[in-house]
């Protein structure tokens, strides 16, 4: 999926901030750092791995010996060092492995997500919370971006299916089955793709109930309304992740429906003709509450603009009012201002977005967005 040197490169930028923030080593916990830093699958559940990064010498893995094997296959880690279990007898376990690789450091940074069993094993070290990989994961590499943009364009494809196929009182399974069968292409053009770093998701929230950003139509005979549903095609292919969401109206909808329609579609607009290098993340999300406050309609905004994409679904850089980050070329994030309107329903499209070093480029542009493309 990416080189070696890639890898390799990622995990001594990361030792290099180690030794200058003052740290003696950085233990990461958080599955996605160690699968950003290893080049390998890593999500093990409540069985931990451990990545010890010293400011100077060798990086060790921890891990249970139950992926001993598949996680010694990494890409830039030579040091493995392998407990029995989450539970095991003293002597065996990832605490006396860890305490072992540590020896007299003090100064211990973990990541922001690490569980509160990795604090308290620390607890008689010096330990902080630092987020050094965090940072460096904002910034993609040109690999990275092209991978995304490959996801972004297997759901856009997922969504112009359903979207093709879309009409009031149609079951929403049958929008399910349209939008699923991207899983042969996403197979059969990504050799490193299987079912455990690629998960393919359409799911939909009908009105009214989509009035609750959350809300999800279950049943698959469930059939779409006359009025506004949401429509999702996201997910991740080899660990990273995009998405590609849509408002329709189908049937008769009324005239309340096309103007909640128009406003979020304007509101987006907004966002994206704002979104360039060095502009703060927060301006993004406090432009577009203003817009929906001038438009009276600023109680019916339950969340932020949008967030970033990566290794995660949702992860820095966060377009929302207390953001301290500043969009950089490199960075991934969607753009995704909503209306949610009790008894009325939901509103909301959302874009992958790359920013560059001239502005921003939609990678999600192959779905319409305006309400004459969304109507059915």
């Amino acid at each position: 999926m990416f080189e070696a040197s890639e890898i390799y490169q990622r995990l001594k930028r990361v030792q290099g901030s180690v030794k200058t923030s003052g740290l003696d080593a950085l233990v990461l916990r958080t599955d996605a750092n160690i699968t950003y830093l290893i080049g390998v699958h890593c999500e093990l559940g409540e069985r931990k791995a451990l990545l010890v990064i010293p400011a100077e010498g060798e990086s060790t893995l921890i891990v249970p010996r139950l992926e001993q094997e598949q996680l010694s296959a990494n890409l830039s880690v030579d040091n493995i060092r392998v407990y029995w279990e989450k539970d095991a007898r003293p002597g065996r376990t990832w605490e006396d492995r860890l305490y072992e690789i540590l020896g007299s450091a003090q100064r211990i940074g973990i990541d922001p997500l690490a569980d509160i069993g990795l604090s308290t094993a620390l607890a008689d070290y010096q330990w902080q919370v630092s987020d050094i990989v965090e940072q460096l994961r904002i910034i993609k590499s040109p690999a990275e971006i092209a991978l995304t943009r490959r996801v972004a364009d297997y759901w856009t494809r997922a969504m112009n299916a359903m979207l093709s196929i879309a009409k009031a009182g149609l079951p929403v399974g049958d929008l399910m089955a349209a939008g699923s069968a991207i899983a042969n292409e996403v197979f059969a053009h990504e050799p490193d793709a299987n079912w455990i770093n690629t998960r393919i998701i359409q799911f939909f929230q009908t009105s009214p109930a989509s009035s609750a950003p959350h809300h999800l139509s279950h049943r698959p005979d469930e059939r779409l309304p006359h009025g506004p549903t949401i429509l999702n095609a996201i997910g991740s292919v080899c660990d990273y992740y995009a998405e590609n969401e849509r408002t329709i109206l189908t049937g008769n909808y009324t005239a309340q429906h096309a103007e909640l329609f128009d406003i979020t579609h304007r509101a987006h607009e907004l966002a994206l003709s704002l979104i360039k290098p060095g502009v703060p993340c927060a301006d993004v999300d406090c432009a577009v509450q203003d817009y929906f406050n001038e438009q009276g309609l600023g109680e019916h905004s339950k969340h932020r603009v949008g967030h970033g994409f990566g290794l995660i679904d949702q992860e820095a850089p966060y377009l929302s009012e207390g953001s301290k980050e500043v969009f950089q070329p490199g960075m991934l994030c969607s753009v995704e201002p909503g209306l949610y309107v009790n008894g009325v329903g939901g509103f909301r499209h959302s874009d992958t977005v790359l920013i560059t070093e001239a502005g921003n480029e939609v990678l999600t542009i192959g779905t319409p967005i305006d309400r004459a493309g969304l109507t059915f």
